[in-house]
């Protein structure tokens, strides 16, 4: 591993807004930059990284045998689906709001007075399984069904099967009005806390030896399910409410997946490499790519070097 790159980094990092960036060889810290105390300390949201956390929590409900088949129709969760009498709607399952793949329209449930409800009131406007539209309606929709299958809230069991393993205990999570957790974009985290969802994922749902998840969901949930978009040098996917991609250099391909957030959040792990980086922001929309970006460039110099 170059000190070159790192040096290269540091000085990328550096120039924007991005607050915290850490890379993992196995336990070992190989690159820091913390602009500050108060981004190791203060929680702070992490926006769609909620949905990763979301996927993980669907994943111990499965091990637990609680939700028997990812491929049941949703309608067995929220039987006021039957009254539509739309049959495309009885179709989705929640593998398809797990990938994506609902076929139900995008809504600012957000602005509603029952958030749930008006996620499923939406028109089906492709067939479920067939087309790939982010949605977050899909992920608060996975955290009502967290809360009726575990028969409490999304965050109490979170707390007890996840972030009390993990030892994460500063979290803040905003709720719906009908104190639903919201699933797509609202838990704020520290930096610290991330890394530890990012041993959890590369050490394949073990955290300090200890069982957390499946290595069979971990399995799942990182492979493309769905095929996003293809370039010369890139193939982008989508799994279980996390991202996955592919680069090529030269006569090598790299393989990675990530949690990602807005404004320049994101979970990093590359399996074949044992490593992970976790890079927390306050960037600009239009620049909120950055830290992949530079992520990739150091992959890349990596592989020129020899090093991969």
């Amino acid at each position: 591993m170059s000190e070159l790159s790192f040096h290269e980094l540091e000085k990328k990092v550096k120039k924007i807004k991005i607050e915290g960036f850490v890379i993992y060889k196995g336990n070992t810290r190989i690159f820091e930059y913390l602009k500050n105390k108060k981004v190791v300390e203060n929680s702070t949201k992490v926006y769609s990284i909620t949905k990763s956390i979301i996927s993980i929590l669907i994943g111990i409900l499965v091990d637990k045998g609680l939700i028997k088949n990812i491929h049941e129709p949703i309608h067995h969760y929220f039987p006021e689906i039957l009254e539509f009498n739309e049959p495309l709607k009885e179709e989705i399952t929640l593998f398809h709001l797990l990938t994506m793949t609902s076929g139900l329209k995008v809504g600012k449930y957000q602005s509603s007075k029952n958030w749930v409800q008006f996620i499923l009131e939406q028109p089906v406007i492709h067939r479920p399984g067939l087309t790939f539209e982010y949605n977050s309606g899909n992920s608060h929709l996975l955290s009502a069904i967290i809360q009726k299958v575990s028969g409490g809230s999304t965050a109490s069991f979170a707390e007890q099967f996840l972030f009390q393993p993990l030892r994460i205990k500063k979290y803040i999570w905003v709720k719906d009005p009908q104190g639903i957790y919201e699933g797509g974009f609202s838990i704020s985290l520290n930096l610290e806390d991330m890394v530890k969802l990012g041993f959890l994922l590369l050490n394949e749902g073990q955290f300090k030896s200890k069982h957390v998840v499946s290595s069979n969901w971990i399995s799942e949930a990182k492979k493309p399910h769905k095929q996003l978009e293809s370039e010369e040098d890139r193939t982008v996917g989508y799994g279980y409410q996390l991202w996955t991609c592919e680069i090529a250099n030269r006569n090598t391909k790299i393989e990675y997946y990530y949690a990602n957030g807005i404004y320049g959040q994101y979970i990093f792990i590359v399996p074949k490499l044992n490593m992970m980086a976790v890079a927390k922001s306050n960037l600009r929309d239009d620049q909120s790519a950055a830290p992949k970006r530079f992520f990739e460039e150091l992959l890349r110099s990596w592989e020129d070097d020899g090093n991969i």
